[in-house]
């Protein structure tokens, strides 16, 4: 029984397969131990002064306000050192005064580590100190490494190419702000960047093969049919019941910016249904070549029913989540319920009408044309 077990062991490793995938895993690996030494210790690459908070002593109060709303007051006497700078090792002391919704201030425990500024006397000792922030990156790179180790754990070798494609997107994103701040068109550059979206992150993930071409085309038609349709119902109807107030803080007209972030938010959405759809299509063709078209149709248009309805819950939800802080404000003081939804999420279920529009529109553009592209694949093809 264990000779047994060796032999198909043994085999599993001469398996070029399973080579690569252990590959990628003991560097994914090594990287993470790199980045959590560097992480730990990079506060001298800060040009900010970064303190990490020794001890922290504290002393409660409550407040009732006009409203009757209740906040629990705490002042703080801290204990820190400095981590970096001229002043590295010195230990100082200072009060912070916070409250528990931490709306204006922050919170510090022991081993936080922040950003300071602080005041010096004639003998360059520290007089005064002002909390900047908390030093986020170390949190940051955990929910990170914990993204990329399921990612490899789970998806192996394809798992790795996303995050590659993830990573290429990422700069991507940078370089349309950067154009854009330099007096680009946002719209043109915004459309140019989505074809590169669809291209890489679906060869990259998928290959080069007919899946991939019927994935990428039918992304670029869904999407450019939704966005059609979204430009000719805003122009008819001159933009009204859209209130752009949460981008009043912008210095450039909100109209400009909107189109484009449509375009990206629908583009995520389409091509998570396109790939969804046309590797189905593949699978009932793969195993039934004989399958005809209508069968063929009728079964994908199943999965496509089924898709439908969570991505559609999947994207108001996105969209709704990142309002919850200000709808529980609105409504912790009285507004009514149509009014917030009116005027405080109204780009929001805006947002969320369009993609679902475009995950509708995109399942019959995707059954047609992946099953015209994979009806008859070549052999050895895939």
């Amino acid at each position: 029984m264990f000779q047994a077990q060796l032999k198909v062991f043994l085999e599993k490793i001469q398996n070029n397969k399973f080579k690569k995938n252990i590959f990628i895993f003991v560097t994914v690996v090594a990287f993470i131990i790199i980045s959590f030494y560097f992480i730990n210790n990079n506060e001298k690459y800060y040009n900010k002064t970064v303190a990490k908070i020794t001890s922290v002593n504290e002393q409660t109060s409550k407040t009732i306000d006009m409203n009757g709303n209740t906040d629990e007051n705490i002042v703080q006497k801290v204990t820190a050192v400095i981590m970096n700078g001229s002043h590295r090792g010195q230990k100082f002391n200072f009060e912070n005064k916070t409250s528990y919704s931490n709306a204006n201030d922050i919170y510090l425990k022991p081993n936080d580590e922040i950003f300071i500024s602080f005041i010096e006397d004639k003998n360059n000792n520290i007089t005064y100190v002002n909390i900047i922030d908390f030093k986020r990156d170390s949190y940051l790179y955990y929910i990170v490494t914990l993204f990329v180790l399921c990612a490899v754990l789970i998806g192996g070798f394809k798992g790795f190419k996303s995050l590659v494609s993830l990573t290429i997107n990422i700069f991507i994103i940078l370089a349309v702000v950067a154009l854009y701040l330099n007096g680009c068109n946002l719209l043109i550059i915004t459309s140019l960047a989505s074809i590169l979206f669809i291209v890489i992150s679906i060869f990259l993930v998928s290959g080069i093969n007919r899946k991939s071409y019927s994935a990428i085309v039918s992304t670029m038609v869904g999407t450019l049919v939704t966005m059609i349709i979204t430009f000719v119902v805003i122009k008819f109807t001159k933009g009204q019941g859209i209130h752009y107030e949460e981008m009043e803080f912008l210095t450039h007209p909100a109209d400009q910016i909107f189109f484009p972030e449509i375009l990206i938010g629908t583009l995520g959405a389409i091509m998570d249904i396109a790939i969804s759809i046309t590797s189905s299509i593949k699978e009932i063709y793969d195993k039934n070549p004989l399958i005809e078209r209508k069968a063929l149709m009728k079964s994908g248009m199943e999965i496509g029913k089924d898709i439908m309805g969570t991505m559609s819950n999947t994207l108001l939800f996105a969209y709704i989540s990142g309002s919850m802080p200000i709808l529980l404000i609105w409504i912790k003081n009285s507004f009514p319920i149509l009014y917030i939804i009116s005027f405080n999420l109204n780009l929001e279920i805006i947002r969320a009408l369009i993609g679902s529009i475009g995950i509708v529109i995109s399942i019959p553009i995707t059954l047609y044309i992946s099953v015209i592209l994979i009806n008859k694949p070549k052999i050895g093809e895939y």
